[in-house]
């Protein structure tokens, strides 16, 4: 039985190389991003979550043990049953769960173009054209000039002071 080192698994590690390259071939499409995350915890066991995101926009993430083999798969947030265990040692119980999952996949990704198709994408709020911009701008400007004035007239009232209050 093969092990893993979980903490120096990457996406060049002959067993997620063969993973993809098996899901890839079954499913019909190709995996564009492969990321793997931090060692965690479930049912008990230490896990190494891998994200595998396909061209048709579905993300499955595949839950590996360090003795390589997947004990639990989520497709697009959802977990998935497993037929096999994906498991290195056994040719069988390897092709099961490929072909299962990709079968899953296969399945789905209808279902996940049409909810790509019914998002709306939304722009972000246009800005204002240049007219509009040099427009607020001079009005921010002859606001400001009527502060200069107002201030300066302060100034000078308050200097006219401070001489009558020196000469009496």
């Amino acid at each position: 039985m093969s092990k893993l080192n979980l903490t120096r698994v990457t996406e060049k590690t002959p067993y997620i190389k063969k993973i993809k390259t098996a899901l890839e071939k079954a499913a019909g499409q190709k995996i564009v991003l492969t990321e793997i995350r931090k060692v965690i915890r479930k049912s008990g066991v230490s896990v190494l979550p891998v994200l595998l995101s396909f061209t048709g926009g579905q993300e499955l993430i595949l839950y590996v043990r360090a003795s390589a083999d997947v004990i639990k798969a989520e497709l697009n947030g959802k977990e998935t049953v497993l037929s096999g265990d994906f498991s290195d040692d056994y040719k069988i119980t390897f092709d099961n769960a490929v072909s299962g999952i990709a079968k899953v996949i296969r399945n789905s990704q209808s279902k996940v173009e049409q909810q790509n198709k019914r998002e709306r994408v939304k722009l972000p709020p246009r800005k204002a054209s240049h007219s509009q911009q040099m427009a607020e701008y001079k009005e921010q400007e002859s606001a400001i000039d009527a502060k200069i004035k107002d201030k300066t007239a302060q100034r000078d009232q308050l200097l006219e002071k401070l001489n009558h209050m020196k000469a009496a």
